[in-house]
């Protein structure tokens, strides 16, 4: 094969990417990745929130979950790096207009081996500080937590590598097409041929595919992500979701991590971190968690990324209908850290 010839060619050095180059590499597959940017997650998936899970409420969710998870738990010990995985947990908030809903998805974690235990508020109280008048109990994920992004998308980078994987940076992929059984890829004078593409491009998916006409309906939607200052408590807050407003927080460090994704925004590549928003966040927020009156803000340290979005929240994984040999891998809608050693 020549220099720029392989079997497999992944469109994006994300953690999807990466994931699924040293699985290809790992069945003696050559593979190329391609990445528009300078280094491996610099998109979406260092701008993450961090968090894996298995409280999922759809089966294929929690059996991707279910695959992963173990993945990230004996990461170090199968594979000599360490990947930042700590089991600090979710811990789920649900009123009462949103249990029974919530308990069916509990006994479908369950169902499928997922370890999820039921609380109740005084229970939950002992994880973090909130509001419990209206809530009708609590929901946590033992495996549940976080991992580190980044740790994890250069182990498999350079597990990648010593397969034989070539990461090119800075070559973003500019026109596409069919070449006999397989594909002939263009990015500025370089030219790659192989015989699969995977289209691991996060938020740009449904423009990575729009190059040979497919139509993937993934486009980016804005998160923001938000840093106290230090505070007092050293419990370690599990990643807390209220479920009657999408609020969430968890510990970093000695510091507060909190959000709220806008799900009802426009896709589009909107860059920076908006002050009305985090305005909004704080005051939706506090009727849960009182304490965030006298919350400080490390601005400086609150940053922006991108969600890549399906129009149901859900990912695409597999051979794409439209075209022989391309592979979609992206939509993830927020769970692309938690799937991608499934995904791969």
């Amino acid at each position: 094969m020549s220099a720029n010839t392989a079997d497999v060619v992944i469109i994006g050095a994300g953690i999807v990417g990466a994931s699924s180059a040293w699985q290809l590499a790992s069945r003696g597959l050559s593979v190329i990745v391609l990445e528009k940017d300078v280094a491996p997650a610099m998109g979406s998936t260092g701008k993450s929130a961090a968090g894996v899970r298995v409280q999922f409420t759809t089966e294929a969710n929690i059996l991707m979950s279910m695959y992963s998870l173990p993945v990230y738990r004996e990461f170090e010990q199968r594979h000599g790096h360490s990947v930042g995985y700590q089991d600090i947990g979710y811990l789920l908030l649900a009123p009462h207009d949103k249990w029974d809903r919530h308990m069916e998805s509990v006994e479908l974690q369950r169902s499928l081996g997922a370890p999820v235990e039921v609380l109740d508020t005084d229970e939950a109280l002992r994880y973090v500080d909130f509001n419990a008048e209206d809530l009708a109990g609590a929901t946590y994920g033992p495996w549940d937590g976080v991992i580190d992004p980044h740790l994890a998308t250069h182990a498999w980078v350079t597990m990648g590598k010593e397969l034989g994987v070539e990461y090119r940076f800075r070559t973003p992929v500019t026109a596409a097409a069919p070449r006999g059984s397989g594909w002939e890829l263009r990015s500025g004078d370089d030219v790659f041929h192989c015989g699969h593409v995977v289209n691991a491009g996060g938020a740009w998916s449904g423009g990575v595919a729009s190059l040979v006409g497919l139509d993937v309906p993934v486009g980016p939607k804005r998160i923001q992500i938000f840093l106290s200052a230090p505070i007092q408590d050293t419990r370690t807050y599990p990643l807390t979701i209220d479920l009657s407003t999408g609020v969430y927080l968890r510990s970093e460090g000695d510091r507060v991590l909190f959000g709220l994704d806008d799900l009802e925004q426009e896709y589009g590549f909107t860059e920076g971190v908006d002050e009305s928003w985090l305005e909004n966040v704080l005051l939706t927020g506090v009727d849960r968690f009182p304490w965030w009156e006298d919350l400080g803000i490390d601005r400086k340290g609150s940053w922006w990324g991108y969600y890549g979005v399906s129009p149901d929240n859900s990912p695409f994984i597999g051979f794409n209908p439209g075209a022989h040999a391309w592979i979609d891998a992206c939509g993830f809608s927020g769970h692309g850290i938690s799937h991608a050693p499934a995904t791969g």
